[in-house]
């Protein structure tokens, strides 16, 4: 079966239900500019989706740990078990008692599905079907989906998708609640009861979200209210969101059209960000929690850590100086890091400009910009997209684990007046 072409003549929906009424078992590669998706067949059915550029939300263990299934440390450990054994991701944390293999199913299915609705919106690109005589995918923990039930959804996402856009032009704006302190009751199933969109064009919201009453909201909704924070941007949000990009667009869309949520200004998103630099975290004890026989204790046990590296023959304490390095300065090393991330990105909210590196940053914000364990400024850089972060161990060589990597938080379609001219990097829309 020779299917080949561009997608301005023969719609992506138009290959999948090719495929599907012909029950054909095989690969449909799509590619547009720098995206390449692929689309595995089986009897007609999907099993199978990946892409090249996967982005980071499509990742199956961020979808397991973004549900609550999995910690970081057992995501990690089964990262370091796939780099060993190349096994699959969700076969390692089935085999290792993590997660149960129902738990695994329902997260490859969210994974294909999001790559493949993403598909629906390209309006040109290239496509080629290689027919096969069968697919290699893991059978025990994915179920075949029928091509007509993707379809349609895919079709009603399309239809929606311009509406969502009105309301969200661009994936780096911030929201912000009106009412933080607003309580409001969840419907179940309310997100069926809502239905389409009904986004007016004349730029005023409707107020009206499927008549929903002022204090009730969707399930939808409520797992994307809690995470509009004046602070992170609609991208931010969609990979810290349970549901798919759509899903969460869409119930961001709905909270603005209410009334619910606003446009963060710059101000207010400084504002925020400085807040969570300068607020001091709430300890977890005290020393008045503390029973006073074991404050002498603890002096003297600080006193014995500062001078254990020079007293290499202390029996009573040989810690040596690669564990205190590793165990304690790298840990303080990357808070003080973030906070170097944080302040930069603070920078660009005031001033319009990233700085070209933390010098610059601590002469245009003294007293703000910590310095590492032994005194020497961190490294930072603006690349491509990427904010990046970099510190040293004693001897000034990199350490792998203090790389901190950040999205630029981008201006979008916004102008300022009175943006700065001078060194950094412009942000340009």
């Amino acid at each position: 079966m020779a299917l080949e072409g561009t997608l301005r003549d023969f719609s992506f929906a138009d290959i999948l239900q090719l495929i599907s009424l012909q029950r054909k078992t095989g690969v449909l590669t799509l590619r547009a500019e720098e995206n390449l998706v692929t689309v595995s067949f089986q009897d007609g059915c999907i099993v199978g989706a990946s892409t090249l550029n996967q982005h980071t939300e499509d990742m199956i263990g961020l979808i397991l740990l973004k549900r609550g299934e999995v910690t970081e440390a057992e995501l990690e450990g089964a990262l370091r078990r796939q780099e060993e054994t190349l096994q699959r991701l969700g076969r390692i944390l089935i085999d290792h008692h993590v997660v149960p293999v129902e738990t695994v199913r329902v997260a490859l299915h969210q994974q294909i599905l999001q790559i493949v609705y993403r598909v629906f919106r390209w309006s040109d690109g290239d496509y080629h079907f290689s027919q096969e005589t069968d697919i290699d995918y893991d059978r025990d923990l994915l179920q075949p989906m029928a091509a007509d039930s993707i379809i349609m959804e895919g079709a009603r996402m399309t239809d929606e998708w311009p509406f969502i856009d009105q309301r969200i032009p661009n994936r780096d704006v911030v929201f912000r609640k009106l009412d933080s302190s607003r309580r409001l009751e969840v419907v179940e199933g309310g997100d069926d009861f809502v239905g389409d969109l009904e986004f007016s064009f004349d730029g005023e919201d409707s107020g009206d979200s499927g008549s929903l009453p002022d204090d009730q909201i969707t399930e939808n909704q409520m797992a994307v209210y809690p995470l509009i924070n004046g602070r992170d941007s609609v991208s931010e949000i969609i990979l810290e969101s349970v549901l798919i990009e759509f899903e969460t667009c869409k119930a961001i869309a709905e909270l603005l059209d209410r009334g619910l949520i606003r446009e963060a200004t710059q101000e207010e998103i400084a504002r925020e960000m400085r807040r969570d630099v300068e607020m001091p975290k709430t300890p977890r004890w005290t020393l008045a929690s503390l029973p006073w026989l074991a404050i002498p204790f603890l002096i003297l046990l600080g006193f014995a850590l500062m001078i254990v590296n020079r007293n290499p023959v202390n029996p009573g304490f040989s810690l040596r100086e690669e564990l205190w390095d590793r165990c304690v300065l790298q840990s303080a090393s990357w808070i003080s890091l973030d906070r170097v991330a944080q302040q930069a990105e603070t920078a660009f909210y005031l001033d319009g400009v990233y700085p070209e590196n933390a010098d610059q940053l601590a002469k245009e914000y003294p007293g703000t910009v910590p310095l590492d364990p032994w005194g020497r400024p961190y490294r930072l850089v603006a690349r491509g997209e990427k904010l990046l972060a970099t510190g040293s161990d004693r001897n000034g060589q990199p350490v792998q684990s203090l790389i901190l990597s950040r999205h630029l938080a981008w201006e979008g379609t916004r102008e300022r007046a009175d943006r700065p001219e001078g060194p950094g990097v412009q942000l340009v829309p």
